[in-house]
């Protein structure tokens, strides 16, 4: 029945999109069933779109047939939530239209660019993209959005649902809804009045809720993207704000995001930056919480970026200061250090920006200041000089690619996101350390966004046995009773809630949050075929399930899933090996859009 549904449905479809760009041949249905998160699923049918009218269109014929569709961007997701095992709607290509307000305080964006090229668009201005996760060169506006994606310096204050304007939405029955434009409202205030009134009673009965109101402004002081958006529903009292707040972090779940305004932000002239060294996570931790308090005579943070990099982390880029303290811990240099533990050594790094030097200088002065009462592996030393600082984050940005690249042959790099409240941070960092060495994760390492309380761990895991499966399911039981049960942290900060926290979303927020998110669903996708499975998913076990196979290039050509040593892997094969799939690179590509790239 279903087969017969996927060949009407194609028949249909053949009649709106032209053929060379609907694929279905087996090759074209694989490569795009893989995105950078550890699942994968094949579509039966892939669509590179092109328009509005198009989803429009695809929309409504996917409702007729009953046939679930998932969206696609960049695919750089880390969570599972741009796979499908039925149609997948590619809006890359084709979608990179952008206008910028006279003023240069608003741009206004289709979904298929580039994070780092919006940059490029407002430098000339003095202003940039305020969302910045660290695969901004890789990642689209649409994923960004869609996912609540933010990185370094935007925390919570200016991440995407702080500077969104307003949002061309594609409902499941093919409307369009631009909520900044009066027709587009009033039209739709006539066709989906029952739509607008369901939106309002939400609203309403969340306020009247003083304890799940509450509930939902504390779980928002911090990174959340566990589930879909609620802090919309305590934030305004237009319901079509309401609406297009509700997509950021929607993961594809309720519409298709077809264009998006959003604030730009002050781009500072002056930066400084430092690696900061301590020699255990836990005094790193505290010598944060102490630079989160710094504020400058306006009220502005002084210090805008505070990136933890654990001795893993370190390891991983052969860092210079690293590896000299590994040298003094071997040989028994160290006081107070046990001989071959390595494993204390913890960076952060520092960055400072402002208007003038003048004030660039005050705010390092200050932050000196504030680390006189930690004991520090190296004198602190920041530089203004871009040619220093930017080798810095340069570090930082690629400890994905550079931890994934050192694990061993056949196995599979998997990055977790959570986020502790700030006063949390020191106990909470030195317990999920232990937590992770405890389920024998030895190479793993722990990184991030420590000023806003966010860490990331990647953790490099086989697949190849049910106990190696039971293994990771374990852990991130663990981790839920850690983020949660103890310190009610957030269980995804930033990466999106996607298959593998789907099982996990009741339990964060409890019963009245997870019915109201339901509700939001039902009213947005009755069928419920917008990405099922993701954010909703009734099977507990769905997060160790359809894992990404990453078989081993050999010599002899064919592929292995043992786990074997790089020493028996041919020189080229070892670095082919070293792929995760992140697909981070499609950028630099120069037939990305045209082949399997």
């Amino acid at each position: 029945m279903k087969e017969h549904s996927y060949m009407a449905f194609l028949q249909e479809a053949s009649q709106i999109i032209p053929q060379e760009r609907i694929y279905t041949d087996e090759l074209r249905r694989l490569a795009w069933g893989t995105d950078a998160g550890f699942y994968r699923l094949i579509p039966q049918i892939v669509i590179r779109s092109k328009d509005e009218d198009e989803v429009s269109q695809l929309l409504k014929l996917a409702s007729r047939h009953k046939l679930p569709v998932t969206f696609r961007a960049a695919g750089t997701s880390l969570s599972g939530q741009a796979i499908s095992d039925s149609i997948l709607i590619v809006a890359g290509k084709n979608w990179e239209k952008y206008s910028i307000s006279a003023d240069h305080e608003q741009i206004t964006l289709q979904p298929g660019i580039i994070g780092q090229r919006v940059n490029e668009l407002l430098a000339p201005y003095g202003r940039k993209f305020a969302p910045d996760p660290a695969s901004v060169k890789s990642a689209m506006v649409g994923g960004i959005v869609m996912n609540n994606a933010s990185g370094m310096n935007c925390g919570t204050h200016a991440n995407s649902d702080k500077v969104l304007v307003s949002a061309r939405i594609i409902l499941m029955d093919g409307t369009l809804l631009d909520t900044g434009n009066p027709v587009s409202r009033a039209s739709f205030e006539v066709t989906h009045r029952d739509f607008i009134r369901r939106i309002c009673i939400l609203r309403d009965e969340i306020r009247a809720n003083e304890k799940l109101a509450e509930r939902i402004r504390y779980k928002y002081s911090i990174k959340n993207v566990t589930g879909l958006n609620l802090l919309p529903f305590v934030r305004f009292d237009d319901p079509f704000e309401i609406i297009a707040h509700l997509m950021v972090g929607s993961e594809g779940t309720l519409a298709f995001l077809s264009e998006v305004t959003m604030k730009t932000e002050y781009d500072y002239p002056y930066k400084a930056s430092a690696m900061l060294y301590f020699k255990s996570i836990k005094e790193a931790s505290r010598a944060v919480v102490a630079m989160k308090k710094l504020v400058d005579e306006t009220g502005e943070w002084t210090v805008k970026g505070a990136e933890m990099l654990d001795y893993k982390s370190l390891s991983s880029v052969s860092d210079p200061v690293f590896l000299k303290y590994k040298g003094e811990v071997a040989s028994s240099a160290l006081p107070g250090v046990e001989p071959g533990d390595e494993t204390g050594l913890t960076a952060v790094l520092t960055e400072t920006k402002a208007r003038t030097p003048e004030e660039l200088q005050q705010n390092i002065s200050a932050i000196e200041a504030c680390l006189q009462a930690f004991t520090t592996y190296i004198p602190v030393r920041f530089t203004d000089r871009p040619e220093e600082y930017s080798k810095y984050w340069a570090i930082r940005s690629g400890i994905f690619p550079s931890v994934g690249g050192t694990r061993r042959p056949g196995t599979t790099c998997l990055i977790e996101d959570i986020a502790f409240h700030i006063e949390d941070l020191p106990e909470a960092t030195a317990e999920l350390q232990q937590l992770i060495a405890r389920h024998g994760y030895d190479d793993a390492c722990i990184y991030g966004h420590a000023l806003e309380g966010n860490y990331h761990f990647i953790i490099n895991q086989s697949f190849s046995t049910q106990a190696e499966v039971r293994r990771y399911e374990n852990l991130m039981n663990d981790i839920k009773t850690l983020v949660v049960d103890k310190y009610d942290g957030s269980l995804k900060a930033e990466h999106g809630t996607g298959r593998n926290m789907a099982p996990f979303v009741r339990h964060e927020w409890g019963d009245d949050a997870y019915k109201v998110m339901k509700a939001v669903k039902e009213l947005f996708d009755p069928q419920g075929l917008l990405n099922p499975g993701v954010i909703f998913n009734d099977d507990p076990q769905c997060h160790i399930k359809n894992f990404k196979p990453l078989p081993l290039l050999m010599e002899n050509g064919k592929g292995r899933n043992d786990t074997v040593s790089h020493s028996q892997l041919s020189t080229i094969h070892s670095r082919l090996n070293k792929c995760i799939e992140c697909g981070f690179c499609e950028v630099n590509c120069l037939s990305c859009g045209f082949t399997l790239s």
